[in-house]
Order: C-alpha cells, then sequence, then structure tokens
C-alpha cells in the first residue's frame, strides 16, 4: 500500500482507499494516478499522460483535467499533491514514509526539467529604432552592480523589446546566463513560482518552493527578466526582495507600468520615440525616429510602397507622416497599428481618421498578445488596475488638452466631489503607473496625458469597461456629451483644407 496523505493506494488492486473505503475513480483517473506514482517527484507532461492513457484514442485535453479533477477531489485536503506545472504537465508530490520508492519505475523515460546552461528561450526580438542611448544607459546601469533595474513606461512604449534586446546581447557572452519569465498571461498570484520554475527550468520541490528558488538561483549568475510585472505588483516585489537577498550575484531586469518600490531598485522610464515638430522640415521628419519606425512598418505592409525610398515620397505625404507621429505621442505600438491602417486608408485618411477612431487601431500582428491587440485593449489593461477615485480623476483629466499643471487639474475636478488632497494623491499614482507624462521646468512640475489615452477616455472608455473591472464605478463618462466637446475642439472644415486649418491653428498655440 502507498500513502497519499490521508489516502491508500494499492496498485495491485487498482483501488484507491480513504478511511478503509475505496474510492471510485475511474478507470482513466487511476491509470493517470499509477502514472504519477512511478514517476513521484518527477515532470510528466499531458503528452505523456495522454499517450499512456489513451494509447489507440484521440482526446481532448480537456478530458485529461477532468479526470485529474476527479483524483483532487478525491484527494480532498491533500488535493495539492498532484502539482499543475502551467504549460507542461503534472506532478506528483508524494506521500509519507517513502513507500513509493519500492514502486519499480516504467522504462519510458520521463520528462525532467533540466537547468538551462545559457538560460530561458528568449521571445522573438525586433529591430529596435532610436533606443541606442537608453540601452546604453542600461547596460552601464547593470555593469554598475545594481542588483535590480525596472523599466517603466506607459503601455506599448517598448518596454519589452528594450528588456529581450539587452537580453539578446547579453546571450552573447556564453558565461552569461538569461532567463525570461513572462507575466503578463499569469492570472494568479498562487501560479507566480510555478511560472518561475518553468521559466529557470528546474524542477518543483515537495518542500518549501520560495526556499528551493531561492537556494537555486544564489548557484547561479546572470540576469533574470522579469515582462509585465504591473498587474501583480505586490506579489511580484515581495518575491523579488526575497531573491535579492538570498541570491546576491544575480541581475534583475523588470519591465513594469509602475516601480516595483524596493530596496534597491533603480527606475529607468522608457519615453516614446522623438517626434517632429509642427513646424519640422522634410529632413527633420524623415530624420525623427518615430517617423523611421513609422515608415518601416508601412512599407513591411503595404506592398504599393514596398519599393518606395524616402526621396520618392512626396512633401505632402512627408508632413502626413509627421502629423501621424505628433497624434500618437511616438508610442511605438500606435504607429505600428497606424501603419497597418495606413494601407487601406491612406496617409490622408488615416490623420483625418485619428481624432474620433484612435482607439480603434488594432495590432497589425495576428499574434500580438491580448493586452496589445487594440489601443484600447492597452490602455484597458492599466485601467482595470485604478481604484475608483483614480478612475474618476483620469476620465476628468482627459478633458484638458496639452499640458497642465497640478493646479489646473484641481480647478478642472471642482465638480468630481473630490478633496484637493484626494485629487494630488491620485494624480501621484497616475503619474507612478505611467497614466500622465510628467516633465519639468525648475522645481515645477507639468502634467500630460498621451493622445491615444485622453481620446480612448473621450469616447467612451471608462463608461465601457468599468462594469468588466472588479471594482465597477457608477459615475462612468457621460459618451455622448464627450463626443460632443472633443468634436466642437476640433470643429474646422474636412477635406485637405480642414487639415491644413488644424495645422495652422496647431502652430499658433505652440503645440
Amino acid at each position: 500500500m502507498i500513502s497519499l496523505g490521508q489516502a491508500m493506494v494499492s496498485l495491485d488492486l487498482r483501488d484507491l482507499f480513504k478511511d478503509g473505503v475505496a474510492l471510485r475513480i475511474g478507470t482513466r483517473a487511476f491509470d493517470i494516478l499509477e502514472l504519477l506514482i512511478r514517476h513521484q517527484g518527477q515532470l510528466v507532461s499531458k503528452e505523456q499522460i495522454l499517450q499512456r492513457v489513451w494509447p489507440d484514442t484521440v482526446v481532448e485535453e480537456n478530458n485529461l483535467q477532468v479526470h485529474i479533477s476527479a483524483l483532487r477531489k478525491a484527494l480532498g485536503s491533500d488535493r495539492d499533491l498532484i502539482r499543475t506545472i502551467p504549460g507542461r504537465g503534472y506532478l506528483l508530490l508524494g506521500g509519507e514514509g517513502g513507500v513509493v520508492d519500492a514502486v519499480e519505475p516504467e522504462e519510458t523515460p520521463t520528462t525532467q526539467w533540466q537547468p538551462a546552461s545559457h538560460g530561458n528561450r528568449l521571445p522573438a526580438g525586433v529591430e529596435l529604432v532610436g533606443r541606442d542611448a537608453l540601452l546604453g544607459e542600461l547596460n552601464a546601469a547593470l555593469s554598475d552592480h545594481h542588483a535590480l533595474i525596472t523599466l517603466i513606461g506607459p503601455g506599448g512604449v517598448g518596454k519589452t523589446s528594450l528588456a529581450v534586446e539587452l537580453g539578446r546581447q547579453r546571450l552573447n557572452d556564453p558565461s552569461s546566463a538569461v532567463y525570461f519569465v513572462a507575466l503578463a498571461e499569469l492570472e494568479h498570484p498562487e501560479s507566480l513560482l510555478d511560472t518561475f520554475f518553468q521559466a529557470l527550468g528546474i524542477d518543483v520541490c515537495a518542500g518549501d518552493p520560495l526556499a528551493f528558488l531561492i537556494q537555486q538561483l544564489s548557484q547561479r549568475s546572470g540576469l533574470l527578466i522579469l515582462d509585465n510585472c504591473e498587474h501583480l505588483i505586490d506579489q511580484v516585489a515581495a518575491l523579488v526582495e526575497a531573491i535579492l537577498r538570498g541570491a546576491p550575484g544575480l541581475r534583475i531586469l523588470a519591465t513594469s507600468r509602475e516601480p516595483l518600490r524596493i530596496g534597491g531598485e533603480r527606475s529607468l522610464q522608457v519615453p516614446p520615440l522623438t517626434s517632429p515638430e509642427p513646424d519640422a522640415s522634410r529632413d527633420a521628419i524623415l530624420h525623427s525616429d518615430s517617423a523611421q519606425l513609422f515608415l518601416r512598418h508601412w512599407r513591411a505592409l503595404d506592398y504599393q510602397v514596398a519599393s518606395t525610398s524616402d526621396a520618392e515620397l512626396d512633401d505632402y505625404s512627408i508632413d502626413l507622416v509627421g502629423e501621424v507621429c505628433r497624434r500618437l505621442d511616438g508610442i511605438p505600438l500606435a504607429l505600428e497599428m497606424a501603419a497597418a491602417r495606413a494601407c487601406a486608408l491612406g496617409l490622408y485618411q488615416l490623420v483625418e481618421s485619428l481624432d474620433e477612431s484612435m482607439h480603434l487601431l488594432s495590432a497589425s500582428l495576428r499574434t500580438a498578445p491580448p493586452r496589445q491587440q487594440t489601443m484600447q485593449a492597452s490602455l484597458f489593461w492599466s485601467y482595470r488596475l485604478l481604484s475608483r477615485d483614480e478612475r474618476t480623476v483620469l476620465r476628468q483629466l482627459a478633458d484638458l488638452d496639452g499640458r497642465f499643471t497640478l493646479e489646473q487639474a484641481c480647478n478642472a475636478l471642482q465638480c468630481a466631489t473630490l478633496a484637493r488632497s484626494c485629487v494630488m494623491d491620485c494624480m501621484v499614482r497616475l503619474a507612478t503607473k505611467s497614466l500622465l507624462m510628467v516633465s519639468a521646468q525648475g522645481p515645477f512640475r507639468f502634467y500630460r496625458m498621451l493622445a491615444a489615452t485622453r481620446i480612448c477616455l473621450r469616447l467612451g472608455l471608462g463608461s465601457e469597461r468599468a462594469s468588466e473591472a472588479h471594482d465597477p464605478d457608477p459615475r462612468g463618462l457621460d459618451v455622448p456629451a464627450s463626443l460632443a466637446n472633443l468634436r466642437a475642439a476640433r470643429a474646422v472644415p474636412g477635406g485637405p483644407d480642414g487639415y491644413h486649418a488644424r495645422h495652422q491653428r496647431a502652430l499658433a498655440v505652440g503645440h
């Protein structure tokens, strides 16, 4: 008999007993249990289980999940003995008394996680534009023995691309290991450690998983990249702090829309790409980082301009490219999405559409993560993490164009029935979470909302999506009124004359 917590297993009788009573778990479920017992403490892949239990039948993976659930239900309070390894398979942590050691293992080779010699596989990289200086600063910071560096910035600004490029540069050194931990798709904090184990390529232990993880990391040197930490910021911060104490030889690079705020952290702001000024010359537009990125994506997606050089583009088209870059604030993700839209609309109609349909910009890649499929989804990724008061302040600030001071913000929010101190606290938190851009002039600070954020909010993101959040806000945005305000603010004729009228008005007000 084999002990599994409070249950006993007889492989000969093919029965699971609890309190002396045989439990009916089904033939398939027992086959799975037997396989896990024979490979106790080792990862058993989903493919291995399917081949063993359903050798001559093609079944859906959810059949396996149903039987795993039945086993866990039978084990009751000991259900956690069967550990799910995300994306890989299952692992039986084992029972008491070491009785399982007497079970002869099968000859079928098991799938075990071996420590990676040079690091975990990095995501596909992209050719960066305008990031050489920031990469140099990042490398210098790591060389200065900063244990933790956090790349912060708004959604779509290119934090992940920058981290991946740095990881690839580090992999060129054969003595340097790089481990990439993707957290964006992780919904439940309790799976955080499992995600680390999977990314590091090490087996899960039956004892204290945190102590085991730190012990494994203390034996390694190299770079650990933690991507998209903001939605699990408290749990990630606590784990990173424990890792830094126990593994001083490790360097950690995190990407997040806000800092982790733990000891030893250095934050580096990832800014938008430089955009041309409204009165920029043709050459100045073409040499701006945002225009170079936009043109590169546009040529890659549109066969009609694929072979067109910069010299062959007319001045009016170049001017429109500059306007696109300014409207999108130089955000790489938005520029890539706009390039895809330009293929069907052309540059002129693209510019005309950005005032009221920027929130409809969508990814050019079908494989883009859900949070980067549309500009609206990118903003909602941050919006859903805000408190009720933060959402209220953010929606009210969307009515302010250009940069503004704290005093102007407080005056604008007087009708929001929020105390001045609450508004100040919310603005600090919104700036920390990269939803407000901050610029300095001497001892003063000025704030600005990215155009994509402002337009998505004005067109109803707050009211449409608040019901999807865990803490719905009944004070939703008045969509018709917001649309009316937006159209009134930009009340100029359509067509080429309208474009030039807006262009001249922008010059007049200094935007």
